[in-house]
């Protein structure tokens, strides 16, 4: 994948591109932004460009100077990188010699996972890099990592993706159906590398439409509804089950935006095609402000699930206020 061919956000791949060009990338980077909107594709994409090519005919991704940490572990240990850690840590890695005699490149994809241990064996590195050496760090959380390792970072900033974009993305470059496209592009909610997951996964899709539709089905029901629903769809402990709650916030988030433009009556604005009926019924049902009211609601939820807030109770509350107010959200059949 070439640098210019990420999808969305342009100005930031422009700005890569003249620092890169320019000679002024400096040796340790930071790319910022929601999950699985294409920050760890940006990095690979530069990884290639910064490695020497010609003396290695495989997949980029590949490259025997090439080190990168995208595993599905939900903390990254002081062992991955220190030397003398796990086998292949990364201070192991940069105190051998380059492969191709060239540079070489490190990637921390969610870089936020570094406990604090790793995270200052990591500013060491950063501070005292061997020359050459490339160090790319992507997180969708940066305010948990230490102030000093942000602070020595050069800063790149990625955002969500126009639905649209990805919709005809989706259908061009990946050749999936026109109703299956729309779907995953909606439920995507702006971050590309989701929606590709989904498109590829029936079973995920019809799941994350269920997820939808249990939180419409919440209308009509008043407290008792709003607290029984808040029970079924707290998710599992630990980062995977924030990362869930914090995409069906999201998704949440979008059809209270459908509804509020629609209100307020500009229903060109609104974004979720397939849930186009049950947005007007809200529409009808609250005022421009209340569906403004409930959308904030959601949006602070975000920021809470982001600190570390208890989710059930954070359900509870968010879904009382939400549905046991007057007026309320109506029953959406």
């Amino acid at each position: 994948m070439a640098l210019g061919d990420l999808l969305g956000n342009p100005g930031a791949v422009a700005g890569l591109r003249h620092a890169l060009d320019s000679g002024q990338l400096g040796h340790a980077l930071l790319v910022t932004g929601p999950d699985q909107v294409g920050k760890t594709t940006l990095m690979l994409s530069l990884a290639a460009e910064l490695l020497p090519r010609g003396f290695w005919p495989g997949d980029p991704a590949a490259h025997p100077d090439l080190w990168l940490e995208d595993s599905p572990e939900e903390r990254i240990s002081i062992r991955r990188v220190r030397a003398g850690g796990d086998p292949g840590s990364l201070q192991e890695f940069l105190g051998l010699r380059t492969w191709a005699g060239g540079a070489r490149v490190a990637i921390i994809a969610r870089a936020d996972r570094l406990t604090e241990e790793a995270a200052n064996s990591l500013l060491k590195t950063i501070e005292e890099p061997p020359p050459g050496t490339h160090l790319l760090l992507t997180a969708h959380s940066p305010e948990r990592l230490p102030a000093t390792v942000v602070s020595r970072c050069g800063r790149l900033s990625l955002g969500l993706v126009e639905g649209g974009a990805i919709e005809a993305w989706l259908r061009d470059r990946h050749d999936v159906q026109p109703e299956t496209a729309l779907l995953a592009a909606e439920l995507g909610a702006g971050r590309p590398g989701r929606a590709l997951r989904l498109a590829g996964d029936p079973e995920a899709l019809s799941g994350e439409l269920a997820m939808l539709d249990r939180f419409l089905a919440i209308g009509g029901g008043g407290s008792s509804a709003a607290l029984e629903a808040a029970v079924e769809l707290t998710p599992a402990a630990g980062g995977e089950g924030r990362e869930r709650l914090l995409l069906n916030l999201s998704i949440w988030s979008a059809f209270v935006r459908d509804a509020a433009v629609r209100a307020a009556g500009a229903p060109e604005l609104a974004r979720l095609r397939s849930r186009r009926r049950e947005a007007d019924a809200w529409a009808r049902a609250l005022s421009p402000a209340g569906a403004g009211r409930i959308l904030d609601l959601l949006l602070r939820a975000s920021a809470q699930v982001a600190s570390y807030a208890q989710p059930r109770l954070l359900l509870e509350s968010l879904f009382l206020e939400t549905f046991g107010g007057v007026p309320a959200p109506p029953a959406v059949a």
